[in-house]
Order: structure tokens, then C-alpha cells, then sequence
């Protein structure tokens, strides 16, 4: 008798923290993020640098299917390969407020949207290096939006793995109609 009432405590026991250790973890989660990006800006001739680094940090929240996040993003600069005697420079960082709908948030795998507005610092100059003047130079910070989604995988209840993509619109800096694609992997951990 003691050792069936020993056995059904200990699986009694065992079934309380079991359950804890698969709830669902909501609230304050970390992200980082790395991939790569391709600037474009339109009415300016010559052709950036394709696929250049980017890096992200987040803090934000999660509850339940929704999570929103402060999010920093900084783009390695893309500079101008074809025009030999000209230099161009492109370099942006976004300060973002993104929020994301995670379409089946507590399986292993996820489907996700997201959207953010924010502000980005656009730097862009033009310098020809024959003549040694600048062309076109000028910095601003313009209000930025974007969309995007990718697919989320939960390793544990607390870490997931995301990989996914972003459309950037810098709205227009003095009429170039600059815009940033993203590619990104990410690590997040909710705390």
C-alpha cells in the first residue's frame, strides 16, 4: 500500500510540473535579427549594391496570437559598383513600432504578418571623384511603414526561431522614392 500511494504521488507530482513546463509562455520576449537587404531608390541613375547586412534588436510582448515591439534596425550602407569616376552612398536605420499576428501561435510551427510604422534616418550622397565636388548630398528622417511575414519555429515553449521577410518605405526622402527589402533570420526569447 505505501508504495502505491508513493507511486501516485510521484506521478502526481510529476503530472503537476509536467503541465507547467508545457504552458504557453506570453508576456516580454527579446529578438535579435540578422539578415541581409537590397536598398533601391528610384530617379537617382546608377545601381546600389545588392544584398547588404543587416542587423535588429526588439524588446516586445506577446499575448496570445498578437505580439507588438520597439525594434531598432541598422542597414550596412550600399554604396554604387557600376560608375567608375562617381561614388554614391545609401545608409539607413530605422527606429520601428512593429506588431505581428501569429496565425497558429501555440504550435511548433507558425505562419506570421506583421506591420510597423517608426522613423529611419536616410543618408544619400553622390560625390564625383574626377571633378572632386559633390553631385547630390543630403540626411533626413522620414516617417517609415512596412509590411511583411515569414514562418516561426517554437524550440521551446520560451525560444522560437523565425525566418522572414520585409518591405521597407522611407516615404519619399527629397523625391528619390527610396525603399528596403529585408530577408532576416531571428532568434526570440520571452522571458
Amino acid at each position: 500500500m505505501k508504495k502505491l500511494l508513493l507511486t501516485t504521488s510521484l506521478i502526481a507530482v510529476f503530472a503537476a510540473f509536467a503541465g507547467k513546463a508545457n504552458a504557453e509562455c506570453d508576456g516580454i520576449y527579446a529578438a535579435l535579427r540578422g539578415g541581409v537587404v537590397q536598398h533601391d531608390i528610384k530617379k537617382i541613375q546608377g545601381d546600389l549594391d545588392k544584398n547588404r547586412l543587416m542587423l535588429a534588436g526588439a524588446l516586445g510582448y506577446r499575448w496570445e496570437y498578437l505580439r507588438a515591439e520597439l525594434e531598432y534596425v541598422w542597414r550596412k550602407y550600399a554604396t554604387d559598383t557600376k560608375v567608375s569616376d562617381e561614388e554614391r552612398f545609401l545608409k539607413t536605420y530605422s527606429f520601428m513600432l512593429n506588431a505581428y499576428y501569429d496565425v497558429l501561435p501555440y504550435n511548433w510551427w507558425t505562419p506570421y504578418i506583421g506591420a510597423g510604422i517608426g522613423i529611419s534616418r536616410v543618408t544619400f550622397y553622390d560625390r564625383d571623384l574626377a571633378a572632386g565636388f559633390m553631385n547630390q548630398s543630403w540626411k533626413t528622417r522620414k516617417f517609415t511603414w512596412s509590411l511583411g511575414g515569414g514562418l516561426s519555429l517554437k524550440v521551446t515553449n520560451r525560444f522560437n526561431v523565425d525566418l522572414g521577410y520585409r518591405y521597407y518605405d522611407f516615404n519619399n526622402p527629397h523625391n528619390s522614392d527610396a525603399s528596403a527589402q529585408e530577408v532576416y533570420g531571428g532568434i526570440r526569447y520571452v522571458f
